[in-house]
């Protein structure tokens, strides 16, 4: 069977240069010769697909996030289930666009958040300990109001202040997870992606 490598997840606010980090990091990983199974980012994809909170016809944030959870969780085994299926000598690293713990942030209260574990039957400890390094970039909004915009990604829907808050809750939900990293804002995208191929490449000593 394949080799799983480290699964990591890319996280952060929104206008964070999230999605154009994920597509560096695969390419640069696949140049070290790695098989990079990528998951990309469930909200968006739902957003997408009709299914949204907010709008005409919106879902209740609760209800959204729970299908968030779940598509998220399927992906998730579904992925690490594949890696197996490689011959002996792959070695794969899932990357992954958001994590399980996201959809704690963006409920922005606890309280709701245990509620969607007891309606799947989950608990919160060790939900996300399958994730090997996790880094966050913080939103743009953090450091230069003026450059949030919400034109790069039709799913986004916050304002500067909203994003930042969001920002602050993602932070906190993966701040005790394994090998936490955050990387600050910064308006220049290419530095804050050399930031983060530096964490990845001194987690996999390359």
């Amino acid at each position: 069977m394949g080799v799983l490598k480290a699964s990591i997840v890319i996280t952060g606010g929104p206008c964070a240069g999230k999605t154009v980090t994920v597509e560096y990091v695969k390419k640069d990983l696949e140049s070290l010769g790695y098989h990079v199974l990528l998951i990309n980012e469930s909200a968006t994809e739902l957003i997408l697909g009709g299914i949204r909170p907010f709008g005409e016809n919106a879902l209740p944030v609760y209800d959204f996030q729970n299908e968030v959870m779940n598509l998220q969780r399927y992906k998730e085994k579904r992925y690490f289930d594949i890696v197996s299926k490689y011959p002996d000598d792959t070695e794969c690293i899932i990357l992954i666009d958001r994590g399980i713990l996201d959809s704690k942030a963006y409920l922005g209260s606890s309280e709701l958040f245990t509620k969607l574990l007891n309606q799947n039957n989950l608990k919160e400890e060790g939900l996300a300990d399958h994730y090997d390094l996790v880094i966050h970039l913080q939103t743009v909004a953090a450091d230069i109001k003026n450059k949030y915009n919400t034109s790069t990604n039709a799913a986004r829907f916050e304002d500067p202040d909203s994003a930042i808050d969001v920002d602050n809750r993602i932070c906190e939900v993966w701040k005790d997870t394994n090998n936490f990293q955050i990387v600050e804002a910064t308006d220049a995208i290419d530095e804050k992606i050399s930031q983060v191929l530096n964490i990845v490449h001194n987690f996999l000593n390359k």
